[in-house]
Parts: structure tokens; sequence; C-alpha cells
């Protein structure tokens, strides 16, 4: 008698599991089916960012690093892979620099952040280990800096 207890137990408890699996198997169809899910698509450019202070601000490079890692909109997502101090930290204008031959993503980026063409210059890296598309060099100017009318971020 005890066994034919357990048993049933069983398959009560097997019946309900079930019934669970199929409540949530209907709900997700639900939603996909009315348009809840919906497919958001990619920026055309990702940039991996590498950010230099070159005015010796203190911490100049790590706060415009969080103030742009994660951007995204439509044409752009930066993500922020390396901060360091500049060569020089007397750096009037800032500017920014390709590490590809393709100077579009460096461009695009510049033209965002309120610089132009002409501050876009092209020259590789030797040991580029972190894969650095464009690198921004942060001047005494560094307050005009801003993105510009971003359609979403994400931090």
């Amino acid at each position: 008698m005890k066994l034919q207890l357990k048993s049933r137990y069983l398959e009560l408890l097997i019946a309900a599991a079930f019934v669970v699996l199929l409540i949530y198997v209907v709900s997700v169809t639900l939603q996909v089916a009315q348009g809840i899910s919906q497919t958001i698509d990619p920026p055309r450019y990702t940039v991996r960012l590498q950010v230099l202070n070159g005015c010796g601000v203190p911490r100049l490079a790590a706060r415009m690093a969080d103030e742009l890692s994660g951007y995204t909109d439509e044409d752009l997502r930066i993500s922020v892979v390396d901060t360091d101090n500049f060569e020089s930290l007397e750096v009037d204008s800032s500017f920014v620099i390709s590490r590809e031959d393709d100077r579009t993503v460096a461009v695009l980026l510049a033209r965002k952040l309120g610089l132009q063409a002409q501050d876009v210059s092209y020259a590789p890296l030797d040991n580029n280990y972190r894969h650095v598309s464009v690198t921004l060099v942060v001047g005494q100017d560094y307050e005009r800096l801003q993105l510009q009318s971003p359609t979403n971020t994400e931090n």
C-alpha cells in the first residue's frame, strides 16, 4: 500500500512538472508571435579605443574612458581597452589616431566627439596585442569633448 502511495505521488509530481513546462513553452511562443521579442541591429562599427592623457590632469584618461565605455548608437559601439598617459603631457588640442589603414571608424569617432576629420591621423602600433583600432589623445581642451546625441548608451 505504501509503495502504491509513493508511486501515485511521483506520477502527480511528473504531471505537475509537465504542466509547468507546457505553460512556459506556450508563454514564450505567444511572446514571439505577438512581437514582444525583437531583433536589434548591431552598430555598423565597433571601435576598440585607447584613451591617452595628453594634458597631465590627474586620472583624466580613466574619467574619459568611463564616460566613453559602452557607448552605443546605430553607427558606433565603443569598447575602451586601454588607458595611459601620452608621451607628452602638454597637448593643447585633443586628436584621434587611427591604428588601422581605413580611417573611417576614427573619423566617425572624432566627429561624435566634436572633433574634425583633420584631427585624425594614422599611425599603426607595433605590438598591438590589445587590438586597438583607435587612440584618443586628450588635450587641454578636454572639456569640449562630448559625445554627440547618442541613440542609446549602455554602461
